[in-house]
């Protein structure tokens, strides 16, 4: 009968430790919180937009996750990331007209919460998001508009 006892306080403890690792895990990728903030950072854009982020080691992933995004001609649009607190890198986020790549996050080895993006053509845009190294994380990003032009204003 004693080892029965021992038997459940150990299984119960595995399933303890078990039940709060998960736990650590969910709450790094918190998107609704990190949905908030990016919403909070924002600016005075008009939100149009938002992409989930999440890369774990292992998964059978490229590394990356890639959005195609519609972006319209004579727009002024913000693109804006939220780094959940449990990532071990920044996220990198780009945005390409196929396989140019037009803008980043990252300059000259510095990692930035945003940057804007004028748009001269509509077509169809990709968004894509990674990790250095392939390390894993999460984070969550908004698209916004920012100013649309008169068709004499930019000067085409």
């Amino acid at each position: 009968m004693k080892n029965i006892r021992e038997m459940k306080k150990v299984l119960f403890t595995f399933f303890f430790i078990f039940v709060l690792g998960s736990a650590g895990v969910y709450a790094q990728c918190d998107h609704d919180a990190l949905l908030k903030q990016a919403l909070n950072e924002m600016g005075s854009g008009q939100y149009i937009k938002d992409f989930i982020v999440e890369l774990k080691k292992g998964d059978g992933q490229s590394g990356s996750v890639k959005y195609s995004v519609i972006l319209n001609s004579r727009s002024q649009y913000k693109f804006n990331v939220v780094n959940a607190s449990g990532n071990a890198e920044k996220v990198l986020m780009e945005l390409y007209d196929g396989e140019k790549l037009l803008v980043s996050n990252k300059v000259q080895g510095k990692m930035y919460k945003a940057f804007g993006y004028i748009c001269r053509s509509t077509k169809v845009y990709s968004l894509v998001f990674s990790f250095p190294e392939g390390s894993e994380g999460c984070a969550r990003a908004v698209l916004s508009l920012q100013k649309q032009f008169q068709s004499g204003e930019m000067g085409f």
